[in-house]
């Protein structure tokens, strides 16, 4: 039963459709210029986004305001303004806090330090870089046994 209901309104629209054919029109007209004006969607988004990164810029100010997780997430973006595509913020206490691969095939990780105080702040100290680095003299190196 339900497939001959199913039948009959399959005929009936279609019986309708011939009589009202402007109505496919309309529609195949509707569906070209939707489908036209994706890609330029795609496109203007496009546009957008590389006017915003080649304008982005950050004062010293604007950076000190910053909470930590953010600063590192303006390192990030400009890292990718400055072509590194793949840049992404890892954060935690791994010794990286930024990592990018530049257009010319150099990979860079970055360790952020931020002020909380802007140059009132304490200063990161050296022993910080050289364990990052891994040039800390054995004496100073913090020992996991």
């Amino acid at each position: 039963m339900a497939a001959v209901l199913a039948v009959a309104v399959a005929v009936t629209v279609v019986n309708w459709l011939r009589a009202h054919r402007w109505v496919l029109i309309a529609l195949g007209d509707l569906a070209l210029f939707a489908g036209g004006l994706l890609p330029h969607r795609k496109r203007e988004r496009a546009r957008w986004e590389a006017a915003r990164t080649r304008g982005l810029r950050y004062g010293l100010a604007q950076l000190d305001a910053l909470h930590q997780t953010r600063f590192e997430d303006a390192v990030r973006e400009l890292m990718h303004r400055d072509g590194c595509r793949d840049a992404n913020r890892v954060g935690g206490d791994l010794g990286a806090d930024v990592k990018a691969t530049e257009p010319y095939g150099r990979r860079w990780v970055i360790q952020c330090k931020h002020r909380r105080d802007g140059l009132s702040g304490s200063a990161v100290g050296t022993p910080d870089f050289q364990v990052l680095n891994g040039t800390t003299p054995r004496s100073t190196a913090p020992t996991s046994r």
